[in-house]
C-alpha cells in the first residue's frame, strides 16, 4: 500500500465535525486514522481503511461513498477494503456501499472470525455490481486486484 505521503488522499468529516486523518508517530508511522480514510495508491487502485473498533453508520458511510466517486471520477477503479478489527457496520452503510458503481472490483481485507463475519454481512446484501472477495492478507488481496486494474 502507498505511504501517506505519496497517496492522493481525503478525509471524511464525522458527524462532530472532526476529521478521520491518520496521525504520524515517529516511533511506529502511520497510526490508523480514528473515522476512516479513502486513499489512491501510487499503482491506481484506491484503499478505504474503515478504522479499527469503529462502527460503520449509513452517514459515514455516505462520506467513504461520495469521496470514493470523486476520486474515480476517470472510470472504474478497483478498491482494497480493509475492515480489520471493525466492530460493527449498520444496514444502512451496507446499502450506501453496495450502491457505488464505480469500482472495477473490491478486496475486502479482514484476519479475525468477527472481520469474516462483518464482512459476509457487508457483501451479503444485493448482488455485487463488481467483483468482490475476501482475503485474509492484503498481498493476496492486491494480486488479485491487479486484474482489475485499468
Amino acid at each position: 500500500m502507498a505511504t501517506q505521503d505519496t497517496a492522493r488522499r481525503s478525509s471524511v468529516e464525522a458527524p462532530d465535525g472532526s476529521q478521520g486523518v491518520a496521525d504520524r508517530s515517529a516511533e511506529n508511522g502511520l497510526v490508523p486514522p480514528r473515522l476512516g480514510q479513502v486513499t489512491q495508491s501510487e499503482q491506481g487502485h484506491l484503499v478505504l481503511l474503515l478504522p479499527p473498533g469503529g462502527i460503520i453508520n449509513g452517514s459515514m458511510a455516505v462520506g467513504f461513498a461520495d469521496t470514493i466517486e470523486r476520486l474515480a471520477v476517470d472510470g472504474s477503479l478497483p478498491m482494497l477494503l480493509t475492515l480489520t478489527g471493525v466492530e460493527s457496520i449498520s444496514r444502512s452503510a451496507r446499502d450506501v456501499f453496495g450502491a457505488v458503481r464505480c469500482l472495477a472490483a473490491v478486496a475486502v481485507v479482514g484476519v479475525s472470525p468477527v472481520d469474516r463475519v462483518i464482512a459476509n454481512f457487508l457483501l451479503g446484501g444485493e448482488v455485487q455490481p463488481c467483483p468482490t472477495r475476501y482475503f485474509t492478507g492484503e498481498d493476496d488481496a492486491l494480486k488479485w486486484l491487479s486484474r482489475y486494474a485499468a
